[in-house]
């Protein structure tokens, strides 16, 4: 840092000497904002335009320092300004349309969208019971209760998910609300019906004036709860962040952290759920992929610590998540749009700290994975119908974790 204020120093005084040199401009510009001065970078380079006005290396750099600055309507000036001419070397005018992109997406204000999805869904194992009728608990053989055991059951669904995102005043700056929600009430197991939402708000910023090109913060709060079987279940508050890079327009890279306070509320078919009250924290590094112009890929690990208030129910939890989704022309003629196809498997292996009293003298371990495939079929702008179809294992030395589930849902998609 102290060769390059010193450098600074010295080009500041040949700029004096020579204030048409473009080639010393440059530089200090480019010095000015490596060490974060932006506003010293960009009054450099406006006072070359006097002596090199329609210069589109010239326009193009200011451009890009005010896009990092997030004064996104004068930097599209300078852009635009910089793609005008009839001589533009081809590399600037790709930059240009690139950074035009990005100030599109960065530019949209008071942004509202969300989906609504409902359906049938059939499980093989609605309430994840052991496939067998018979479980050891501290070395004897039980019989499990016809609820206990594994069920198969159908229910019907409703899912939301909605995003609002305002401007703020700051530069670059955004606040972005949003509330997911899901509900199901099953045909037979009435006990197993669950509603809940949960809300994310705070603020987002936009870290490209600060030298971070294509990063972004996202800062947030976290508040839910549900009802089981028509029971308080459990509430939740805790806070997030996400720290995210585009590194380009088909790649995403993104570190999120959360800490969750989740309290569990005892009731009349689950007397003890209250020791499940904890502290959640959890890291997951996530990226995105755009292969082609119609196949994605995506990666993530996560790592949880869930903090009980009984020993028996904390534990480390470690998993891994990947996906593909690939967009296809429709093989019906009456319904011409984009189908997609997605796939996604997720394994995670969960440890615990101490044993159950009530089942082993043994710390329970679990390891689980999953498989789901969906179809989405658009119906027409804003309607879908989706077909998604899914599996899970788990394996336990706990007979009572040891189970499997199939499902197979039908529903419909809204999307505004």
């Amino acid at each position: 840092m102290e060769k390059i204020e010193a450098r600074r120093k010295v080009l500041f005084q040949q700029m004096l000497d020579k204030p048409g040199n473009l080639d010393v401009a440059f530089e200090y510009a480019a010095l000015s904002s490596q060490v974060g001065d932006l506003e010293g970078a960009i009054a450099t380079l406006e006072r070359m335009l006097i002596f090199a006005p329609g210069l589109p290396r010239l326009q193009l750099e200011l451009g890009v320092l005010y896009f990092r600055l997030g004064a996104y309507a004068t930097a599209e000036t300078y852009f635009k300004a910089a793609a005008s001419g009839t001589n533009v070397p081809p590399k600037v005018r790709d930059k240009v349309n690139e950074y035009l992109e990005a100030i599109e997406r960065n530019t949209q204000t008071s942004v509202f969208a969300g989906s609504v999805t409902t359906g049938l869904r059939y499980q093989s194992n609605a309430n994840s019971g052991p496939s067998s009728q018979f479980v050891t608990l501290n070395g004897l053989d039980y019989v499990l209760s016809d609820n206990a055991r594994k069920t198969a059951d159908t229910n019907g669904f409703l899912t939301g998910d909605f995003t609002a995102l305002f401007d703020l005043p700051g530069q670059g700056e955004k606040f972005k609300v949003n509330l997911r929600t899901y509900a199901e009430a099953y045909r037979d197991r009435h006990d197993l019906n669950l509603a809940y939402a949960e809300l994310a708000a705070g603020p987002s910023f936009d870290l490209n004036r600060f030298g971070w090109e294509g990063y972004s913060l996202d800062l947030y709060g976290i508040a839910g709860g549900g009802i089981l079987s028509g029971d308080p279940l459990t509430s939740v508050l805790g806070a997030g962040a996400l720290l995210g890079v585009r590194a380009s327009d088909d790649v995403f890279y993104g570190l999120r952290s959360e800490y969750r306070h989740e309290t569990y509320y005892n009731s009349a078919d689950h007397p003890r759920l209250d020791e499940k009250t904890g502290d959640r924290f959890q890291a997951q590094l996530l990226s995105t992929f755009r292969l082609t112009s119609s196949l994605s890929l995506g990666v993530s690990g996560i790592i949880d610590r869930f903090d009980a208030d009984v020993a028996s129910n904390a534990y480390w939890q470690y998993a891994a998540v990947v996906g593909a989704s690939i967009d296809f022309d429709s093989p019906i003629v009456a319904l011409p749009g984009l189908w997609n196809f997605g796939v996604s498997t997720q394994v995670s292996q969960r440890h615990y700290d101490d044993a159950d009293p009530m089942i082993s003298s043994e710390t329970q371990s679990t390891t689980k994975w999953s498989i789901n495939v969906t179809q989405t079929i658009p119906l027409d702008k804003t309607w879908a119908a989706q077909i998604q179809a899914s599996y899970q294992k788990s394996w336990s030395n706990y007979d009572t974790s040891e189970f499997d589930n199939a499902t197979i849902s039908l529903g419909l998609k809204k999307v505004f």
